[in-house]
């Protein structure tokens, strides 16, 4: 594991609950996970959460929880036996009829009266988890748990280490089952939040509580989830520096009959290659729009006067474009142009495809930096530069901000 480790102090970490776990684990306002756990504090104030929530509570974006439909609550001993005897201090008995419907005690399980989510108890008795490992966890809590705080209340959460403990007893016992999978997959997604974010990891004293075959177990679930970050890293540097061109286009209209009346290209290395295009060199070509003169500017007469025959703009085109990576911030009109050029010049439109820029930069930006946004990184270039409607500055602006987004995001390295 390449000496990676993670140590807790004794005492207990606190755990806020931010934004994005709010909205994840909600299904609406007023409802959700978060507001089950809450509720279940209430009933047992010395309860643990364990399961794919608790799981879930380590888990960083890009990585996103599995899905589940129920909590997972560690009792204590006295706890559990209360909890199916149906015998609760007073306080707990009013929460307990208040929030949830009538114990299940043959399942273990509460049901959460406004959200309908399930509440599952486990403690020593439950299988096939380890007796010894869950009751070092509740007499152990300091070592063991951190405390998690949601909204007005707080819970413990065990560590991941012991998380992992947990997941990968069931895992090895019960492999190819889907409670088997579920639990390695969170053992995956935890591992792949700290690892990315450089936080080293250790089983710690969880690892007393596991087989040597476990631990084997476990090495190999660790070093395939750091090849796979590993690879996704190269992945990440290879997006960022991809070779790519950007194109635009403006045309007589927006219309099925419009046609593209300028066309530039570039590769953000080499001066931008812009051509007027001479309608009259080709048939049907009339179609004009006052209102789309109006936003680029370009009269018909001056087109006529200095724009190139496009027949050989298309032949240009195809010879420097053709299997290569193009990108254009309106892809839908910007490929209608392209076809009604290439189609009309004898070329099939095929042998060109320009690909969506917006969508390849906000793929960027989540894959090295998720916390950031593209509409915000796009409003904060455009508040400082200005864009001219004319398809030469365009793809020039188009490359600063492709910059501007790669210089921001995050350093992914040369």
């Amino acid at each position: 594991m390449n000496g990676k480790y993670i140590e807790y102090d004794d005492e207990q970490d606190e755990l806020f609950e931010d934004e994005y776990f709010h909205v994840y684990h909600r299904n609406q306002p007023g409802s959700g996970f978060n507001y089950v756990i809450g509720d279940v504090v209430k009933v047992y104030p010395n309860a643990v959460l364990v399961g794919a929530i608790a799981a879930s509570k380590y888990i960083r974006p890009p990585v996103r929880p599995r899905v589940t439909y129920d909590v997972d609550i560690l009792l204590s001993e006295v706890d559990f036996e209360m909890f199916l005897a149906d015998d609760l201090p007073e306080d707990a008995l009013k929460n307990l009829e208040k929030y949830f419907l009538d114990s299940d005690s043959a399942n273990h399980s509460l049901k959460h009266k406004s959200t309908g989510i399930y509440v599952d108890f486990l403690s020593t008795e439950s299988t096939p988890l380890k007796p010894r490992l869950i009751r070092h966890i509740l007499e152990n809590r300091k070592q063991t748990t951190n405390i998690l705080r949601l909204m007005d209340s707080k819970i413990a959460i065990a560590k991941p280490e012991y998380l992992i403990a947990l997941k990968l007893n069931r895992f090895y016992k019960m492999p190819r089952t889907e409670k088997g999978l579920s639990d390695r997959l969170d053992i995956i997604k935890i591992l792949k939040t700290l690892i990315s974010n450089s936080m080293p990891f250790s089983l710690g004293g969880a690892k007393d509580f596991m087989g040597r075959q476990e631990i084997t177990s476990f090495k190999k679930i660790y070093d395939d989830v750091a090849f796979e970050i590993n690879a996704e890293k190269q992945l990440q540097k290879a997006l960022v520096h991809q070779p790519m061109y950007i194109i635009d286009f403006e045309a007589s209209g927006l219309g099925k009959d419009s046609y593209p009346i300028e066309v530039a290209w570039g590769d953000g290395k080499h001066p931008v290659a812009s051509f007027l295009l001479n309608p009259d060199h080709m048939n049907g070509w009339t179609d004009w729009d006052a209102r789309s003169s109006e936003f680029h500017g370009i009269p018909r007469d001056r087109l006529v006067r200095e724009g190139e025959d496009p027949k050989r703009v298309a032949e240009k085109m195809v010879k420097e474009l053709a299997g290569k990576t193009l990108y254009s911030d309106e892809p839908r009109y910007d490929n209608m142009w392209k076809d009604r050029l290439l189609k009309d010049s004898g070329y099939d439109p095929g042998l060109i495809r320009i690909k969506n820029l917006k969508y390849f930069l906000d793929k960027m930006i989540k894959a090295t930096c998720p916390k950031m946004n593209f509409t915000d990184l796009l409003e904060e270039f455009s508040a400082k530069t200005q864009n001219p409607h004319r398809a030469k500055p365009d793809v020039s602006w188009l490359f600063e901000f492709v910059n501007f987004v790669k210089n921001t995001v995050c350093d992914v390295g040369n």
